[in-house]
């Protein structure tokens, strides 16, 4: 997920219910002063805890806590890893949690969610008063789980609900969502610490409250923040990450195939980084350069200028300072498609009364499936946007603001700590669409790793999953994937034949794959017969779903036809794992279910509990993504 919620524009601010910013540039350093340095709530303090793994928590929690210091809360946003449970005496907290994975919570949370799962005593909570938001998709099994859990152990513990939980749906509209669980927080709040209920009153336009300056020279940047610059406020930026050279970046597909799938290998030997076989790699990429160039002139911007931006506690989106350049090749998303409130945003700026008309529709809640069309469905970024309207006028400073934190991408590791201790290995398909009004659409991160040459350098860390191969080497393993959903698939036969190598007894090893055909996009298929010929696997099926005129077969299909063998090994002990997108794992696990009901005579429910059980114990593991 990576959705954030800045400010919009007079009228539609009240619609959208997002909080105003204010900005300043250049010449104009004594109004940001002045508008920089409110005077300090004096209501009650409320901590706003934010779950993140790809930033949308992180924004909401920002926007929250600068509408509630509007609304004079004393409030402020808080990394979850910050939370201390043992030590809330007379404190409200609201927590904005993502559900991460398989029902995980992210990174940031796991301390917190432990605590409050297996640590905390009863009545921990008994003198904290707290709201809970949920982040998460319908298109996951377990939708909005750690949203769910945060809002009842708080109660179990003790604490006070301020309002009834809400969820956020990132397949549909999580923006809204949002919206609207704040249009019940804010009386709930004042009504819970006995204060008068009052509306913000609406700023009169768009208010930028970061205070963005450039400077010619990185000595007169400095000269304002000091030599050690000025902080960052994003999460982000306090991981810790390395460089990993890249060592090989290979095309896996024929040329017949007519896109492009890579092998990249990066070397992390010497760096302060390993993994597990089945662990992920998070990338850090850079914006494609044209891009950076182009939008740059749109807005005036000179690239090799340097820029300092600050909010009103004195924190920076992103370390600064650092050149125009870099904060729009490395910092910022360039790429996304716009949500409402950005698009209210360009519809103030636009000079066109029509353009400014349409834009407004767009920004509306009557007319979001038009947006939706637009720029999700359409693939438009910020600088298409503007090129569609041309009387949009946004200077740099605007846009620092408008823009989200460019966010880590995450790949499964297709490669094993075994046979590869000092590399990992990334496999990931080129995103490239051409688009019918004949733009091409990139994905960014992998548009980058196709055009890194080996010797590049790439900042990026190891994140541990739980998608692990039993610790027995001789308990059967049933992988299923397609197309890239092979990549952990491939790290863990890598891991398993280096065991047999070494005298291991190995189960009976199934891996399912599908992929279009055999002979353009079968990946590693040599090495994945050699694992059927040396006995690491005992079963290959594979399911192309373009090989024969009239037949489409996937891997759900197969799953289906070999239930019986499945479900043998299921009842004799063998783990079983799943990757690639939602749909398909939904859809494995009904043929599943559809083979328990025929081959052991269960009932729905019952095929459903089976399934569950094999959950719970963890043998039943899914590491899957939305489309």
């Amino acid at each position: 997920m990576g959705f954030v919620v800045p400010a919009v524009g007079v009228g539609l601010a009240a619609a959208i219910g997002i909080a105003a910013y204010s900005y300043s540039v250049g010449a104009s350093k004594e109004k940001a002063k002045k508008s920089s340095t409110p005077s300090k709530p004096t209501g009650p303090k409320v901590d706003v805890y934010f779950g993140s793994q790809t930033g949308t928590a992180e924004e909401f929690a920002k926007s929250l806590a600068k509408e509630g210091i509007k609304r004079n809360f004393d409030m402020r946003a808080v990394d979850l890893e910050r939370f201390e449970g043992d030590d809330m005496p007379g404190q409200a907290a609201i927590f904005l949690v993502a559900t991460y994975g398989e029902g995980d919570p992210t990174d940031n949370a796991k301390a917190s969610y432990e605590w409050m799962k297996s640590e905390a005593k009863q009545g921990a909570l008994e003198d904290m008063s707290f709201a809970v938001f949920g982040l998460g998709n319908t298109q996951y099994e377990h939708y909005n789980s750690v949203g769910k859990f945060y809002d009842s152990q708080c109660e179990t513990l003790g604490g006070k609900r301020i309002v009834e939980l809400g969820l956020g749906d990132d397949d549909q509209d999580i923006q809204e969502d949002f919206n609207n669980w704040l249009e019940l927080l804010w009386p709930a709040l004042d009504a819970h610490f006995g204060l008068e209920s009052h509306d913000v009153a609406d700023s009169g336009g768009v208010e930028y409250r970061l205070q963005v300056e450039t400077y010619p020279t990185e000595k007169a940047a400095r000269k304002l923040c000091g030599a050690g610059g000025v902080a960052s406020s994003s999460a982000i930026d306090h991981q810790a990450t390395v460089g990993m050279t890249v060592t090989c970046n290979r095309e896996l597909y024929s040329p017949e195939a007519g896109r492009s799938c890579r092998h990249v290998e990066l070397d992390i030997a010497g760096v302060d980084s390993d993994y597990i076989t089945g662990d992920h790699v998070a990338i850090l990429s850079d914006n494609n350069p044209e891009l950076v160039a182009s939008l740059a002139r749109r807005v005036g911007a000179d690239l090799d200028e340097w820029v300092v931006a600050r909010d009103e506690a004195g924190a920076a989106p992103f370390p600064c300072p650092c050149t125009v350049r870099h904060a729009l090749t490395r910092y910022l998303d360039l790429n996304g498609a716009l949500k409402r409130r950005q698009v209210a945003a360009l519809a103030e700026a636009a000079g066109d009364g029509a353009e400014r008309e349409r834009l407004e529709r767009l920004a509306s809640k009557e007319g979001k499936d038009e947006l939706h069309e637009y720029a999700v469905d359409g693939r438009r970024n910020i600088l298409d946007v503007m090129r569609d309207f041309p009387s949009v006028d946004l200077k740099l400073s605007q846009l620092v603001e408008l823009l989200p934190r460019a966010q880590p991408r995450y790949y499964s590791i297709s490669s094993s700590n075994l046979t590869h201790p000092s590399s990992v290995h990334v496999t990931a398909v080129v995103v490239r669409d051409e688009m019918p009004d004949g733009r091409v659409f990139g994905g960014v991160c992998t548009t980058y790793l196709n055009g890194l040459p080996v010797g590049s350098r790439v900042t990026a860390f190891c994140r541990r999953t739980t998608f692990k191969l039993p610790s027995d080497p001789s308990t059967p393993v049933v992988m299923i994937g397609a197309g890239t959903g092979l990549a952990p698939m491939r790290g863990m036969y890598l891991h398993l034949d280096r065991l047999r190598s070494e005298g291991a007894g190995m189960g009976e090893n199934m891996l399912v794959f599908g992929c279009r055909t055999s002979k353009d996009d079968f990946l590693y298929s040599d090495e994945i017969r050699s694992m059927v010929d040396k006995g690491t696997l005992s079963h290959l099926v594979t399911a192309f779903s373009r090989e024969v005129p009239g037949q489409r077969p996937y891997v759900q299909h197969r799953v289906r036809e070999r239930a019986a063998d499945i479900i043998r090994l299921l009842d004799g002990g063998a783990h079983l794992y799943v990757c690639g997108l939602t749909a398909m794992a939904k859809d494995v696990k009904r043929s599943l279910s559809q083979g328990l009901e025929e081959l052991k005579g269960m009932k729905g429910a019952e095929a459903e509990a089976y399934l569950e059980r094999l959950h719970s114990e963890g043998r039943y593991m899914q590491d899957v993504w939305s489309s």
